[in-house]
């Protein structure tokens, strides 16, 4: 047997034992759900299998032209199908979920759960805690440092810089005596704050940046030239800068420069979500690099870059919705759930697993402490009496009160 043909058959059999971990997870998913989200967090393709499944399990939940399917014959039929077909992912995704359809009437999502799973349930429930101070430095020569509440730190950098630990969340960049410069290039440091986590920085010119969840900063050890640059590659910061009115400070954020002298403001920046810059105090000038447009915020106005598009929008806001992870609580006022839900992600560090995708658009009003205990803010989107929110492990699964009442 030639070597492409060995390699075909175990692409397919690697794709059929895909297929059959997806229908495993529809079946059941407070049985198997948790596992397979934390496996397969970082696999677009198995993701991109489960919503495709996901679907048409929806769909065949609706269904009543079928009873008692022989799921083996189904099964069968998918090997041979398998053996025979295409080289593509495509059809395998197509012949999958049109085993689902019939799978899914003789498997409930809804399962009734005994006094000991709701026990355990809510036992599970402790084991999702919110976050705390974590971040992972990277200095100029590429060296990776652990910061937390239990680790001080003092680095030595190029251009003597010393980077200090002030408090246990909090680092600084103390200027010394050192090379010119404008001599040494590449000298930046990365500083990326995991899931469930949240760290403060000071700048070499005293600028202090707070950084969420899940958020990726860029700066220089010393600001040289006319203004003070740093990028935020992805996530959500606070920067409180220090003026100067001589030396602009910019922050770079998805085809976005934020150019102010002094102030404060907030920046998400997101993959995959829109860009939302909030001006607190002072006024910032906004140069959007795909129009090529400039505008201007002034203090409480909020202006938004939808994702994949050029246009800047910029409206009258509550700031509190903005800004309030950094005096440490959620602010939602009607939010969609699937949003809301994105947010307490970043911080609590869990997946999730919606068993009627409508509920995602349902909107909620919701004000809670960050280091609440989780289960606490589940039971206030579920005294709505619009979901019911259920815990395994790490996976959270949602359904749809009147759909379960049906």
């Amino acid at each position: 047997m030639l070597y492409s043909d060995t390699r075909q058959i175990e692409m397919k059999k690697n794709k059929y034992e895909r297929i059959q971990e997806v229908l495993s997870v529809l079946g059941k998913p407070q049985q198997y759900s948790a596992d397979f989200f934390i496996k397969h967090a970082d696999d677009k393709e198995m993701m991109d299998l489960y919503e495709e499944m996901r679907k048409y399990k929806e769909a065949g939940l609706s269904l009543n032209a079928f009873s008692d399917p022989d799921v083996n014959l189904q099964w069968n039929k998918l090997n041979r199908k398998i053996q025979t077909g295409r080289n593509t992912w495509t059809v395998f995704t197509a012949i999958a979920a049109s085993v689902v359809i019939l799978f899914t009437i003789g498997i409930l999502l809804t399962t009734d759960w005994s006094a000991d799973q709701t026990s355990q349930m809510s036992q599970n429930k402790l084991e999702i805690i919110p976050g705390d101070s974590r971040a992972v430095l990277i200095t100029s020569d590429g060296q990776e440092s652990f910061l937390d509440t239990n680790n001080s730190v003092s680095i030595q950098e190029k251009l003597g810089v010393n980077i200090v630990s002030l408090d246990r969340n909090t680092i600084s960049y103390q200027a010394g005596v050192g090379e010119d410069t404008l001599l040494v290039k590449d000298a930046y440091n990365t500083i990326k704050i995991p899931r469930a986590g949240e760290y403060r920085l000071v700048l070499a010119d005293g600028t202090k940046v707070r950084l969420n969840s899940e958020t990726e900063l860029k700066y220089p050890l010393k600001f040289a030239g006319k203004q003070r640059e740093v990028e935020l590659i992805a996530g959500e910061a606070y920067f409180d800068v220090v003026s100067n009115p001589e030396k602009p400070f910019v922050v770079r954020s998805k085809n976005v420069d934020t150019r102010v002298l002094g102030t404060q403001f907030n920046v998400s920046a997101y993959p995959e979500e829109d860009l939302n810059i909030t001006l607190v105090e002072g006024k910032v000038s906004l140069n959007n690099n795909l129009s090529k447009q400039e505008h201007v915020l002034v203090p409480g106005e909020n202006a938004k870059l939808k994702d994949n598009d050029t246009q800047i929008s910029i409206v009258k806001v509550d700031v509190k919705k903005y800004v309030s992870w950094i005096d440490g609580y959620f602010y939602f006022e009607k939010e969609r759930l699937e949003d809301i839900l994105v947010k307490l992600e970043r911080w609590y560090d869990f997946k999730v697993f919606y068993q009627n995708p409508k509920v995602k658009d349902y909107e909620f009003r919701m004000r809670a402490d960050r280091n609440l205990p989780f289960n606490v803010v589940l039971d206030r989107l579920e005294m709505t009496g619009r979901i019911k929110i259920e815990i395994n492990g790490r996976a959270l699964l949602v359904s749809d009160v009147q759909r379960l009442e049906k």
